[in-house]
């Protein structure tokens, strides 16, 4: 291994002194599909241990007996959330869905228990595996930064940022994460909602009083239709309603409207945006 510090730069080592790095491999968790990693550690921390640690894997990735896990911050080029130590329990041969799999069960370790969620690492990604060597790897990861609080949750991007998960968004605002509730709060504005397993869309807005945040509470209050009649009816189809609207459905900011902009002005922008995505008739969820 390489000495702790490098030209003033801290290395991770340094926070794990009885850590035995020979006898671990990292887990680069990265996104997969629609579903990044991140997500799944801010909304349930026993799915993050026990889908994207333990459970079922494509191969024995997990042959030593820890995993050191860290976690891909997409908004922050290079930065990485250490998301715990894991202990591998037991491991054997299983299928799922016809495929051929090890089923891995783990358990979390007491080792940097109080860094989880709090710890940022500084790491230039080599390779796409997800499994991996610390002796590949480790001489360059580097402490970028040890949050006072655990990470809840993306900071606020910027309006014309905003194209976020139904299930993302709702974890921010049931968290009442204080940069978004600031920024959207007083919003006023038009957005999309997309069904992304059939790619319909319904466009909505807020104006008046009813800042975008209070608006898109609606949806998560009523499990994602926010009394609007044609997503009411979709969802209330599904055997898990709420589930289906957490796993299909993204948020969008189309537009932000300026304080001084009037109601009638973001009804009309609001129309708009209905007749250029089309989301009235057949090929939308808009009634009107």
């Amino acid at each position: 291994m390489r000495p702790l510090l490098e030209k003033g730069k801290i290395s991770v080592e340094i926070l794990f002194p009885s850590f035995d790095w020979r006898d671990a491999k990292i887990h680069v968790a990265q996104k997969a599909g629609d579903i990044r990693p991140i997500d799944v550690f801010t909304r349930s921390f026993d799915e993050w241990q026990n889908v994207w640690n333990g459970a079922f894997h494509s191969n024995h990735c997990w042959n030593r007996k820890y995993i050191f896990s860290m976690i891909e911050l997409p908004t922050q080029p290079d930065c990485w959330l250490f998301g715990g130590i894991f202990e591998v329990l037991s491991h054997k041969p299983s299928k799922n869905q016809g495929n051929d799999y090890v089923y891995y069960k783990v358990d979390l370790s007491d080792q940097g228990k109080d860094l989880i969620g709090r710890l940022k690492i500084h790491w230039v990604k080599d390779a796409r595996a997800k499994g991996r060597k610390p002796e590949t790897m480790l001489s360059s990861m580097r402490v970028a930064e040890i949050l006072p609080e655990i990470y809840a949750g993306e900071d606020f991007p910027g309006y014309a940022n905003i194209n976020h998960s139904y299930a993302v968004l709702e974890k921010l605002w049931l968290d009442s994460k204080p940069d978004w509730i600031s920024a959207l709060s007083h919003c006023q504005g038009v957005y999309l909602i997309t069904d992304t397993k059939t790619g319909m869309r319904y466009v909505g807005s807020a104006y008046g009083e009813e800042g975008i945040w209070s608006r898109w509470g609606k949806y998560f209050k009523t499990g994602g239709h926010a009394h609007n009649k044609l997503l009411k009816n979709l969802l209330l189809g599904k055997t898990d309603g709420v589930g289906y609207a957490r796993k299909y459905f993204r948020i969008s900011l189309l537009e932000q409207a300026s304080s001084r902009d009037s109601e009638q002005y973001v009804i009309q922008r609001e129309s708009y945006w209905k007749e250029v995505l089309l989301t009235r008739g057949k090929y939308g969820l808009n009634e009107n």
